[in-house]
């Protein structure tokens, strides 16, 4: 045998070899790739700014709870409806928000800060302008630091 046919037999030996090596190299199902769709499953530290819990409300007390929990309204009727946040490990430094939706159409957003360390109790009011609401379904996606907490659902009809 030839230098010439050594040199190929080598060269088809390491072309298999690299072959086999990035076959074997491939991530199992369980590793996530560039293609497959993350997920939100990053684990939040315990002491983390939180909302335990939200409610849509035609109305409040004093101290900024709901006073009931609605998920439909009247367009013409209802002046006023409130987003009650209840919430935990909040400082005057963390950013409550929402993105609202009509329909699936984006209506608003708005960005707040509660005015002290602590507190438990956080809400959204949204007063009718002039004219009734428009009617239809309503998203609201609720946020804390930018991180995805929740949806609330509600209807004017």
């Amino acid at each position: 045998m030839d230098k010439k046919s050594k040199y190929l037999i080598i060269g088809a030996i390491a072309v298999v070899a690299f072959g086999v090596a990035i076959l074997l190299s491939k991530p199992s199902p369980s590793v996530q790739t560039l293609s497959s769709t993350p997920t939100l499953t990053t684990p939040v530290p315990v002491n983390y700014p939180a909302i335990v819990k939200a409610v849509i409300s035609g109305s409040i007390d004093t101290k900024g709870n709901a006073t009931g929990k609605a998920t439909s309204f009247n367009a013409k009727t209802d002046k006023v409806i409130y987003a009650v946040l209840t919430l935990k490990n909040v400082t005057k430094n963390t950013k409550l928000s929402y993105v609202r939706y009509l329909n699936g159409k984006y209506v608003d957003s708005k960005v707040a800060l509660p005015t002290k360390d602590g507190i438990t109790n956080f809400y959204f009011a949204f007063e009718k302008g002039i004219g009734d609401y428009p009617k239809g379904a309503y998203t609201l996606k609720l946020y804390v630091n930018g991180r995805y907490s929740q949806n609330l659902t509600y209807v004017f009809k």
